[in-house]
């Protein structure tokens, strides 16, 4: 059965900010809700280009999620991967958050080697690293900034894009089809408890195309 997810997103720029929108948080969803948020997330695409044509629009990105909890799991090696599949998000028609198919699956063994057999080869990566939180266990907060890495998959050689520019993101446990609207009208609640401080909204759908732009 296919799942989808629900979203919103925000920035908030400058630490002052942060520090409201992380007050306001923490009372929302409560002291015992909040962790530390240091993810990986190695992107991949297809090693063979699909020809040209109506069947090159299926061709689509795959994505290797991890947390890091400890020092120990710093190694690539050490930690429990997912892989994570999103697909073209649903048309607007009315809606007013992002709506889109979502797998996210566990893996074990050489990950690198199982995307190759899939016929994925390495595109980039990411660190995201700030804070998670939960609310009423419907929806999952992240407040993060984002890094780059210097040196491949080497986590510990990660650097801040953009040090004062904060991500908040609204995103709802998946859920079928037939419950989208419920999980909507959620997310739009709980928009309305962060008003004043940071504006949530749904990104337009053309940038969240999970399209491959062959060049």
């Amino acid at each position: 059965m296919a799942t989808y997810e629900c979203s919103l997103q925000g920035l908030i720029v400058g630490l002052t900010e942060k520090n409201a929108i992380m007050e306001r948080l923490v009372g929302i969803c409560g002291n015992d809700s909040m962790i530390d948020l240091f993810q990986h997330e190695i992107v991949f695409s297809p090693t063979v280009q699909t020809p040209v044509g109506p069947a090159r629009n299926d061709d689509a990105v795959l994505r290797l999620q991890s947390r890091i909890n400890s020092e120990h799991e710093k190694s690539f090696k050490n930690r429990q991967w997912y892989l994570c599949m999103q697909g073209h998000p649903e048309p607007q028609r009315g809606r007013t958050v992002s709506v889109r198919p979502h797998v996210r699956v566990e893996l074990s063994g050489d990950v690198f080697r199982y995307m190759k057999s899939l016929g994925y080869s390495y595109s980039f990566e990411v660190v995201r690293k700030g804070h998670l939180l939960a609310y009423e266990r419907l929806l999952r907060i992240t407040v993060s900034q984002v890094y780059k890495l210097k040196t491949k998959v080497d986590v510990s050689s990660a650097i801040v894009v953009d040090e004062d520019i904060w991500m908040i993101e609204v995103n709802s446990t998946p859920v079928p089809q037939e419950q989208v609207n419920q999980m909507a009208e959620q997310l739009n609640k709980f928009k309305l408890l962060l008003n004043g401080i940071v504006d949530l909204e749904y990104v337009d759908t053309r940038a969240l195309q999970n399209k491959i732009h062959y060049t």
